[in-house]
């Protein structure tokens, strides 16, 4: 109930005050005090256990048995921050980051949705139709089908052309952007040949050699992921916006300074895929276990957890339209 929330806000300062915990941990902490189910529909309790231990059960089964010799850990690796990451930086980088990412999350839906509403006019409520209900959108005779799926991808197609840093969803090539392209794409998931890099507009073999080439690969990134996402081809967005999101974190070097552009990087990738998907509290553990060892995720967390959640209350009062059909339960 709203009553308890004074409480909660108490416990999490007092938590924090006492022993200068991130926000999200002293929240935690005043959370786990009360009930396991407080605060979540039964349906969702109930299934909360199981899903606990089907992940944790899949993380054994990976690493015990089918790789037990692999290391565990991520392998996207950031530079050192140090001490350069001081009160005044975490403030301004949490908040920047969080209100950019907001922004450039209601950019990429307002995209998506104008690039839809042509491709696929909304079928009649009672038309039978074998998608879902909330995706009537996607309805229509196969001719159609065939036509925008097809216009669709050979659009991605010549984008790529010219941008060859789009191809793919993003993953393997995610630390191609994380430096700012000073490990070429060619080193990275899958290793494009030259044929395919040829008519680039911004050079894979080397660093971004101005932040207005940072900004084009990830506008070009965000193009086609909405043209993808609006002609209804299958997949996810959460690394293809991590990739975007990388990229457009380097058009700021020139406000950003050198020493802090790691935590600047991971906080916009957080705030910008939290905005899209309302999945704040996910996309820190996403960057976070993905991060190499050598990571400073004691110096990178705090702004990556303060921007993911700023992004998404952000966006909540730009637009309330989201990546995901959420439905409010009372």
């Amino acid at each position: 109930s709203l009553s308890s929330c004074p409480s909660y806000s108490r416990g999490a300062l007092e938590t924090l005050h006492k022993y200068r915990l991130p926000a999200l941990m002293s929240a935690s902490s005043a959370r786990r005090l009360t009930r396991a189910s407080s605060g979540l529909h039964p349906e969702a309790y109930a299934a909360l256990t199981p899903a606990v231990a089907a992940s944790c059960a899949s993380m054994l089964v990976a690493r015990a048995l089918l790789a037990p010799a692999a290391p565990v850990g991520g392998h996207f690796a950031y530079s050192s921050v140090d001490s350069a990451l001081d009160g005044r930086a975490l403030a301004a980088i949490s908040l920047g980051a969080g209100l950019g990412g907001a922004l450039i999350g209601h950019l990429f839906l307002a995209a998506v949705a104008a690039v839809r509403r042509p491709l696929w006019p909304q079928a009649p409520a009672g038309e039978a139709c074998e998608a879902a209900v909330e995706r009537r959108w996607a309805c229509g005779p196969e001719a159609r089908q065939v036509l925008v799926k097809g216009g669709v991808g050979a659009a991605v197609g010549l984008l790529s052309l010219l941008f060859p840093q789009t191809l793919f969803w993003g993953e393997g090539s995610l630390q191609h952007v994380l430096d700012g392209q000073r490990t070429p794409l060619s080193d990275v998931w899958p290793g494009l040949p030259p044929a395919l890099t040829a008519r680039a507009l911004v050079d894979v073999s080397s660093p971004f050699p101005a932040p207005a080439a940072a900004v084009a690969v990830g506008g070009a990134k965000l193009l086609a992921i909405a043209l993808a996402c609006a002609g209804g081809f299958p997949g996810g967005v959460i690394f293809p916006l991590f990739f975007a999101a990388a990229a457009v974190a380097h058009g700021f070097a020139g406000v950003v300074p050198a020493a802090l552009m790691p935590a600047w990087v991971m906080s916009l990738m957080a705030a910008t895929q939290a905005s899209v998907t309302r999945t704040p509290l996910a996309t820190v553990f996403m960057l976070g276990l993905s991060a190499a060892a050598s990571a400073q995720l004691s110096v990178l967390l705090p702004p990556v957890i303060i921007a993911s959640y700023v992004g998404v209350w952000a966006s909540r009062a730009l637009s309330t339209a989201t990546f995901f059909p959420y439905k409010r339960v009372d």
